[in-house]
């Protein structure tokens, strides 16, 4: 028995829509294959980086980690032998300008101030016991020359009054010369007296001098001892914190030797490391923000140095500001430099590789965002993140920040 098969006829608007969905999906691929055809090769778009050209006031700064220092460190070392016989303080104690740090002991320096004591005493002894003597004898020879005026001042009464009787003849010319060369006698004892007291008394002032000299040598000695028998206890030199102490108890110390690392603690610069491609902009004098990771303080540059290391370059900054009480040497902080305030400039966020102050191709897109196309552009300068546009592109303009170095024999490509 034939069996009939009933077709089912399809609605004319089904076989409209299917219709138009063709259409529409070749239309699509003609068009993507059209567009393929514009550019040179096609990426996808997550593989790429974009950003937008901006215009207004734009900071130019360079970064650097570092750490802070002290600025005034003071190593205490040894001015004499001993052996550690106590140690007063710990890294990381606070001190005053004349606490202790260390004790040593020097039992030999100790006997050498007592023997140079004694000696100094025993000068001294003599020094007074020849004074004395001295006085003594300058008594001694001002009371001769009184008798000796007085002899003469005696004599000359005689002699005038034996003048007198000479006249009338009650006096024989004998006397009367005897009494003038008595007179004169007695004249030249005092004037010799007196001229004894003025070489004694140079002689006793040399004496003297000799004395003081050999008295003034033994002090020097004895301070000399003194302040070595003194420096067996080290002291802080300045109000600091104690960085390093090496020393241990029993240690023996040599003259020179160093006892203790001392900084102020609130004396701090940052020592900020600034990338070789970076530093030539930085300059003694430009403003700095130093990031302790609790504070931000202000600073300026100080210093660069020279040398290059490991592709950096040091840069100190002093605190134009007072530190807060949580930082301390070793503390590692982030710096931002200030280079410069440029106004109304066009920048972008800095394309991978791009430098300052050069001529670079990079990749704009399209208004529809479709294609990349090579531009050349003129960079000025750069910070960390962006970087000056001098020429090649206005605001508001994309372009590829990512790696691009494997579009560089490509000029435009399709980014879908």
């Amino acid at each position: 028995m034939d069996i009939a098969i009933t077709r089912t006829k399809v609605p004319a608007t089904k076989r409209v829509v299917v219709g138009l969905l063709i259409i529409l999906g070749l239309g699509s691929v003609l068009h993507y294959l059209w567009q393929l055809a514009q550019a040179d090769i096609s990426v996808d778009r997550d593989e790429v980086v974009i950003a937008e050209v901006k215009h207004g006031d734009f900071s130019v700064s360079v970064r650097g980690a570092g750490i802070l220092v002290p600025d005034n460190i003071q190593w205490l070392s040894a001015s004499v032998e001993g052996v550690v016989a106590k140690r007063v303080v710990k890294a990381g104690n606070l001190v005053n300008k004349g606490d202790p740090i260390v004790v040593l002991d020097n039992s030999r320096l100790v006997q050498q101030l007592a023997e140079a004591e004694w000696e100094f005493a025993a000068l001294e002894a003599e020094l007074s016991a020849a004074q004395a003597v001295q006085e003594s004898g300058l008594e001694e020879q001002k009371v001769e020359i009184l008798n000796a005026r007085l002899d003469y001042e005696n004599s000359v009464l005689e002699y005038s009054a034996r003048a007198e009787l000479m006249k009338t003849g009650a006096v024989s010319k004998l006397d009367y010369e005897r009494s003038r060369l008595t007179m004169n006698q007695y004249q030249q004892r005092w004037l010799s007296a007196q001229q004894q007291l003025t070489t004694l008394e140079k002689t006793l002032d040399a004496q003297n001098a000799a004395r003081a000299a050999r008295l003034n040598k033994g002090r020097k000695s004895l301070e000399i001892i003194q302040q070595q028998v003194n420096n067996l206890e080290v002291k802080a030199g300045m109000d600091s914190i104690v960085l390093e102490m090496p020393l241990i108890s029993g240690q023996r110390v040599m003259t020179g030797d160093s006892i203790a690392k001392l900084a102020q603690q609130h004396s701090l610069i940052a020592e900020l490391q600034i990338p070789e491609i970076q530093i030539r902009q930085v300059v003694v004098g430009q403003r700095v923000i130093v990031d302790t990771r609790n504070n931000k303080i202000t600073g300026r540059v100080s210093r660069i140095d020279p040398a290059v290391l490991n592709g950096s370059v040091l840069v100190d900054v002093t605190f134009t500001q007072e530190l807060p009480d949580d930082v301390r040497p070793d503390l590692s902080v982030d710096g931002e430099i200030m280079i410069s305030e440029i106004p109304d400039a066009f920048y972008v966020d800095r394309p991978l590789y791009a430098q300052s102050d050069s001529r670079t191709a990079l990749f704009k897109l399209s208004d529809d965002g479709k294609f990349a196309e090579r531009v050349e552009v003129k960079l000025g300068l750069g910070s960390v993140s962006q970087i000056q546009v001098i020429a090649g592109l206005q605001a508001g303009d994309r372009i590829l920040v990512s790696d691009t170095t494997r579009f560089e024999t490509y000029q435009r490509f399709y980014i879908h």
